[in-house]
């Protein structure tokens, strides 16, 4: 999902997991995750270091195994408090485990993650 998106805009996606990017020159930030319920130790060590800001935009995706996944209120919640304002976000159906939505994501989905950052520069007017 997240290359996808950083594909259609034209930038890097970057795990969290991995590496600790750098953030203090984009102009937008785009965050996402899978849901399990939670969010990863890591990912939420990155959105409780990251320094405010007052005048940068922010994007939230997430993949989920049920409709509404918790992730994106609690990663959005997490960027407002810094001073980022979240202009936009997105969701599609992930596959959990073995079972639960086999397949996904699927290539409309991935389509559909394109489409959401295709949006996301008219927003920032690129």
């Amino acid at each position: 999902m997240a290359e996808a998106i950083a594909q259609e805009l034209g930038c890097e996606a970057v795990d969290v997991k991995k590496e600790t990017p750098d953030v203090s020159g984009v102009e937008l930030l785009i965050v996402g995750s899978g849901e399990y319920g939670w969010i990863h130790k890591t990912l939420q060590g990155f959105l409780d270091r990251l320094q405010p800001s007052s005048n940068k935009k922010a994007a939230v995706f997430a993949t989920a195994a049920g409709p509404k996944p918790k992730c994106i209120c609690v990663i959005q919640e997490a960027l407002e408090t810094k001073g980022y304002k979240v202009i936009s976000s997105f969701k599609c159906r992930g596959q959990l485990l073995f079972f639960l939505n086999r397949g996904h994501p699927t290539e409309d989905d991935l389509k559909n993650a394109k489409a959401f950052a295709s949006d996301l520069k008219k927003k920032i007017g690129d």
